[in-house]
């Protein structure tokens, strides 16, 4: 590598060794990808799972999470976990480079012989996997703590809603700054990444330790670090490039198709489902069996150079290999059918989508924040003619602990006064403005208490109480119970919080009322928590989770959903209630979803199922 070598002769040599081993790499990828999905999942799952019994927990969520992984527990499961996950990545490449260098031999040996050397260093790929997770996130912790450093230094002095809404210069400061750190620590992952591209076939080939394999690698792309970093990191973006090109050309196909099938495109739509599993299955398999013979073939180059390791001479040409057992033949062809299980199962499961079902609610977020100042009567008004079925509002208490709505910690960024909430009395608060800084033609709107929403909401609309917690006062939760009982709005009402033990305070002192439990991220089943709805971040919701909700009587609540696309996805799926800022573009779509017939419901799913615009 010292001397020239042109991208063609590399890929002369790559396309060599494939041809070679295509036949055992394509076994092996599905073989692997099924014990992916069947067997290593579910694995770290239970894991998780035992993790959480272990430490007291059915699950935990947003803010939870961390406290969690700063326990022992956590951060056992979080080692496991993460070690987990490379080797994986780890042992996919090295079968990859184990079979290219057996396809290479004179006499290839059988395929159960080739599996069983892909796996003989396995404790070792583990060792390896371990001990880069370590280096990588010893790198990394210096970019955490300044970000964090930025963080409590630039932006505490008032609510991150208000710098993220407003962004004032200080803003865009610790805006630059964590760009910075985040180049920066994706400079260093780049450099680590080169410095241990050779490590795994160090490893298999050479008899190495896992520490040692990392040296040894460093030490072979001295002076071609670069040359190296361009090809394996140009290999990668070129493959994502080729995805993105390809599901482009897919979308415009499968849209041509759609538009001239008819009313009952099913046909139509059992091919392009083959051909879309196909075409991810293509890029995949091209994805990581490219990248392992890239590395295998830049490694034997540079080894070879350095005098260190010399590749076979005896490999035969293309076309010549050993012709491959019957056995290996028939398991491809075996496994050729399942490749069409995913679309025939997802076309039985159109049914549920056209069959009829209770009309997905909509809850207008903050009231109708779009049309008025967020969390006043005006939006709740706003929020009552647009026809939305919920108003979410968010409530905390002032200093002498009367419960009003306001989202942020302080009032900077709806009335321009740099105070907390919890500072202020509520005869100080009701005299703020929170009105004109939305629109002048709401000046002198005031911060409204729960009890006038409730009265002004009572029979028009149904509310979510989202609990706020900035403090050490933890009353919120009995005060925003009692205040309900006393107005008995238990059934038009349903409190939520980013905070499970607050939802538990609720319901032991009001058992009447509905709680919700929103999730933006998760550790283990949150569907096994003790709450009547959970209220889930749209990208975030799974088919499973949302299967596991409904064996429990649960309902789904989706938030923040803008998009009609997006609206009508989660319609299609039987989500059972749509949270948006958007409340009069989410009735609509839920009223013509409601009013198409089962043939029209049929279409706009196929194009749904397909990630096409409806």
């Amino acid at each position: 590598m010292n001397e020239p070598l042109t991208v063609s002769a590399l890929v002369r040599s790559v396309w060599r060794d494939f041809l070679r081993a295509r036949r055992a790499l394509f076994i092996f990828e599905f073989l692997f990808k099924l014990a992916q999905g069947w067997l290593i999942v579910p694995a770290v799952a239970l894991v998780l799972a035992a993790v959480l019994a272990g430490a007291g927990h059915i699950a935990v969520s947003n803010r939870d999470i961390l406290d969690f992984l700063l326990t022992p527990a956590g951060l056992l499961y979080a080692a496991l976990f993460g070690t987990s996950a490379v080797a994986m990545l780890l042992f996919e490449q090295a079968g990859v480079m184990v079979l290219a260098a057996l396809a290479g031999a004179a006499n290839p040996p059988p395929l159960n012989q080739t599996l069983r050397a892909t796996f003989q260093r396995s404790l070792g790929v583990v060792r390896l996997g371990a001990v880069m997770l370590v280096l990588l996130a010893l790198a990394l912790v210096p970019f955490v703590l300044l970000a964090v450093l930025t963080y409590n230094v630039l932006l505490t002095e008032h609510d991150i809603y208000f710098y993220v809404k407003d962004r004032p210069l200080v803003f865009w400061v610790a805006a630059g700054i964590g760009g910075l750190l985040l180049l920066a620590a994706l400079a260093v992952s780049a450099v680590l990444y080169v410095w241990w591209a050779f490590a795994l076939p160090i490893l298999l080939f050479e008899n190495r330790s896992a520490r040692a394999a990392l040296r040894a690698s460093r030490a072979r792309v001295r002076g071609v670090a670069w040359r190296v970093g361009f090809i394996l990191v140009g290999w990668s973006a070129g493959v994502l490039l080729l995805g993105a090109a390809a599901e482009a050309v897919f979308r415009l196909f499968a849209t041509a198709v759609l538009a001239t099938s008819g009313e009952r495109p099913i046909i139509p739509l059992l091919l392009l489902l083959l051909v879309q599993g196909a075409l991810v299955a293509t890029l995949s398999f091209v994805f990581v069996t490219g990248l392992g013979l890239v590395t295998r073939r830049l490694y034997l180059l540079r080894s070879e150079q350095l005098g260190l390791y010399r590749p076979d001479e005896g490999q035969g040409a293309p076309g010549q290999e050993k012709p491959p057992s019957p056995w290996n033949w028939r398991l491809a062809w075996l496994s050729l059918p399942l490749f069409a299980v995913p679309p025939l199962a997802l076309w039985t499961n159109l049914s549920r989508y056209t069959a009829a079902r209770p009309v997905v609610q909509v809850t207008a977020r903050r009231g109708h924040a779009r049309a008025a100042p967020e969390n006043t009567l005006s939006s709740l008004r706003r929020a009552i003619a647009s026809g939305a079925d919920y108003a979410e509002v968010d409530v905390q208490p002032t200093a002498d602990g009367v419960i009003v709505l306001l989202h942020d910690r302080d009032l900077k960024r709806v009335a321009g006064v740099s105070r907390r909430l919890d500072e202020l009395s509520y005869n100080e608060v009701r005299k703020l403005d929170v009105g004109s800084w939305f629109d002048p033609a709401f000046a002198g709107e005031p911060v409204p208490m729960l009890a006038e929403v409730i009265n002004l909401a009572r029979g028009r609309i149904k509310l979510n109480l989202d609990l706020k917690f900035f403090g050490p006062d933890r009353r919120l939760a009995a005060e925003v119970a009692r205040l309900v009982r006393e107005q008995e709005f238990e059934s038009d009402c349903l409190v939520t919080s980013f905070d499970y033990d607050a939802l538990l305070e609720v319901k032991t002192n009001n058992p009447r009322l509905r709680t919700g439990l929103i999730v933006a991220h998760a550790l283990g089943d949150v569907s096994r928590l003790e709450v009547e709805v959970l209220s889930i971040r749209a990208d975030w919701l799974t088919d499973d989770l949302l299967r596991a909700a409904y064996r429990r009587g649960q309902e789904v609540h989706v938030w923040t959903v803008n998009d009609p696309s997006q609206m009508a996805r989660l319609t299609k799926r039987g989500v059972d209630n749509i949270i948006t800022s958007d409340p009069d573009l989410a009735v609509q779509v839920r009223n013509e979803w409601a009013n198409l017939s089962e043939t029209e419901r049929l279409v706009l799913a196929s194009r749904l199922l397909l990630g096409l615009d409806p």
